[in-house]
């Protein structure tokens, strides 16, 4: 499970799995839970200042954190103690992204500390990975065969890489509309490998 908290409903949703679900936030803020459901979907473009103050009461977060989003301390030590961990972009241009640290662990086998998410910019990795996916990336997994997110001549790419000993490394697109090629290994710098896919949401 994982969260992008650059909305206010995204971090509302997230209020709601830290107590307990819809049910446990109704009982703690006196919000229904059909007003919940459409704060977290963003269909109320202002709500009422009581409901968003009795929300974050209930959550135990800052008022401002809840409406304005931005980095809260506080609110990070909350989501590492309940076992979320934030896990930055690689390209530091988005709001980072809460995963379940016993999923990372666990089914992807992964240290939330060496990993990077990454948005796809185009599609030469469909019909794998399409352009606006966002994928997890593990930077400690540099060797083997797979997908990778590699830096060839400054453009940083998705492609499947096969090594071939002694003769270099075969770079790979999955869509047939672009053309594989083979590198010198000095030539690809590997930054990690792929260990998830999620769709555009």
């Amino acid at each position: 499970m994982y969260y992008e908290l650059k909305t206010m409903g995204a971090r509302i949703r997230f209020v709601q799995e830290k107590v307990g679900g819809s049910s446990a936030l109704n009982k703690l803020s006196g919000v229904s839970a059909s007003q919940l459901s459409r704060l977290i979907r963003n269909e109320i473009p202002n709500p009422g200042l009581n409901q968003i103050q009795s929300i974050a009461k209930a959550g135990d977060v800052p008022l401002v954190w809840l409406v304005e989003g931005g980095e809260q301390s506080g609110v990070e030590g909350e989501t590492k103690s309940n076992g979320f961990v934030p896990i930055s972009y690689f390209d530091n241009g988005k709001s980072p992204v809460m995963l379940e640290r016993s999923y990372l662990v666990n089914e992807i086998q992964s240290n939330p500390d060496h990993c990077v998410m990454f948005q796809s910019g185009e599609d030469s990795m469909a019909s794998t990975i399409s352009k606006g996916d966002k994928v997890l990336i593990d930077t400690s997994r540099t060797s083997g065969d797979g997908i990778f997110l590699v830096k060839i001549e400054n453009n940083v790419f998705l492609k499947r890489l096969q090594w071939l000993p002694g003769a270099g490394v075969d770079v790979i697109s999955d869509n047939s509309s672009y053309k594989s090629y083979q590198l010198k290994p000095e030539m690809v710098e590997v930054i990690g490998q792929v260990v998830w896919i999620g769709s555009r949401y």
